[in-house]
């Protein structure tokens, strides 16, 4: 059963999961801040900060107290430092060994016991409409190298065995396989059809495809 919460592109909803296991007197980074949107989701402005822009960075400095400037995978932060690392819609800009570089480094940052959040699309035909996506990551990409106590073939050595996966939410948007298709008023068979098509629209009969996930994972 799809959660229509989930049918959406904005990211409020996906900010929603990672509350619940913040707390009162959590530690939190979120890597990839853009404008502050979780941090102001979430009325904090104790919130570590960490982002590759320098103009963003000057922004947020001006709003929130703990911002950092800096480039993945490397985070300037001590060991164990962090309750929990949110890190939404950062991890397709990146190539295949600095994603693996990144997770390690959150890995080294994240208390024992503490959460990772990750946010990121999957693909779909609208994955490369934006120049900088580099690579989609699913799930199991995460799951593998943090969680998975399998030895089976890997091209990189696991990063961990100690994670468990709280919780995997996926996002979606209705599938439109017609979308492409002229409805030219002067073909008779095209507009019965897409007339069609509507009725059983009203109906609440919809197909949904997956475009993107929400993963939590405790360490």
């Amino acid at each position: 059963m799809i959660n229509l919460k989930y049918c959406t592109h904005n990211r409020q909803p996906f900010f929603e999961i990672a509350s619940k296991y913040i707390k009162a007197e959590s530690i939190v980074l979120d890597i990839g801040s853009g404008n502050g949107d979780f941090a102001e989701f979430h009325k904090r402005n104790d919130f570590f900060m960490f982002d590759g822009n320098i103009q963003t960075v000057d922004y947020l400095k001006t709003k929130y107290r703990n911002v950092y400037h800096g480039i993945l995978p490397v985070l300037p932060f001590k060991n164990e430092t962090f309750d929990i690392i949110h890190c939404s819609h950062v991890v397709e800009h990146l190539e295949p060994v600095q994603l693996y570089n990144s997770i390690k480094e959150m890995d080294r940052c994240l208390k024992k016991d503490g959460y990772l959040i990750i946010s990121a699309p999957l693909l779909w035909e609208g994955f490369y409409d934006d120049m900088s996506h580099v690579k989609p990551y699913p799930p199991n990409v995460f799951k593998n190298y943090l969680a998975s106590k399998s030895n089976a073939p890997r091209t990189r050595e696991k990063i961990s065995i100690n994670y468990s996966v709280k919780e995997e939410i996926y996002r979606f948007l209705v599938y439109k396989p017609f979308e492409g298709i002229s409805r030219s008023e002067n073909n008779i068979y095209v507009k019965i059809f897409f007339r069609i098509l509507k009725l059983i629209e009203k109906t609440g009969v919809r197909k949904y495809k997956k475009t993107g996930f929400t993963i939590v994972l405790q360490k």
